[in-house]
């Protein structure tokens, strides 16, 4: 299981959805990919979920691809609810956990995802859930990052807290990960398969607010003494200023360039079907 703090995501997202669609670069290229990987030969579906709809971005795109069909949403963060509300859609949209779906079994004939499950912390319990409210023979398409996205940033942050502490970093799911986890969920895969992106930014602190801006920050259960505003050595406040500042020089010294640092984004993709009846 991959330790996630579901309530620092939800706040994350509900803060940054303002600023999502201006800062998710990469984002957009895995709704762009995805629906490139999935559509090809998909039959027209009745209903379609989206799980971690988000700004309501790849609902919009496939109100157009399939005109007549039922469209629905789940995403943990309220915030994101009301920004995709005011996109002219025709969805029924709420708030919800991808790894409790609050619908019933065999309800929709594509169950679709981008860029939210890195944040569940049960990959293999959130497809199972994908594939209960799937119809026989139904569709899932997702995208979201994998192991190696943010390496360089993880590897500097790892070096300047020094060997001796405990990695407190998002651990992002892998591609063996997914396999196993569309397996356990009874899925199977027509595609699977992943993709790196390299952004680029003028300095390792532009990047942290980069992410910042779009509510993907550091998922992983605080210490209570950081929730509660602790300082000093033991990593918050004055700790983890002076971390930040080795983190940006080690991350500068060894990524940077005459275009700036490197930010490397794992993409993985699968289209799956469910068994037919």
């Amino acid at each position: 299981m991959n330790p996630v703090d579901k309530t620092r995501v939800r706040r994350s997202f509900s803060r940054g959805a303002q600023e999502y669609d201006a800062h998710a670069v990469v984002q957009r290229g895995a709704v762009d990919r995805l629906l490139e990987l999935a559509l090809p030969g998909l039959p027209p579906p009745r209903r379609v979920l989206d799980v971690g709809y988000g700004t309501g971005a790849l609902l919009s795109r496939l109100a157009g691809v399939f005109p007549g069909a039922a469209l629905a949403g789940v995403d943990l963060a309220h915030g994101m609810a009301l920004a995709a509300r005011r996109r002219p859609i025709r969805a029924l949209l709420g708030v919800g956990d991808a790894e409790a779906l609050p619908f019933r079994a065999g309800t929709f004939d594509l169950v679709v995802s981008t860029s939210t499950l890195q944040w569940v912390p049960r990959l293999e319990r959130a497809l199972c859930e994908a594939s209960r409210v799937l119809a026989p023979g139904g569709t899932l398409a997702i995208a979201f990052f994998g192991g190696a996205t943010l390496q360089e940033l993880r590897g500097a942050w790892r070096e300047a807290v020094g060997g001796g502490a405990a990695d407190h970093s998002h651990r992002f799911h892998a591609r063996h990960d997914l396999a196993a986890a569309l397996a356990e969920a009874g899925l199977v895969p027509q595609v699977l398969t992943s993709e790196r992106v390299l952004e680029r930014h003028a300095h390792p602190i532009d990047l942290l607010h980069a992410l910042k801006r779009i509510g993907a920050g550091n998922a992983a259960p605080r210490r209570a003494s950081c929730e509660a505003g602790g300082s000093g050595a033991n990593g918050c406040g004055v700790g983890v200023r002076g971390a930040l500042e080795r983190m940006a020089r080690i991350y500068q010294a060894r990524h940077g360039g005459p275009d700036g640092v490197a930010a490397t984004w794992d993409v993985l993709y699968a289209v799956a079907h469910a068994a037919p009846r």
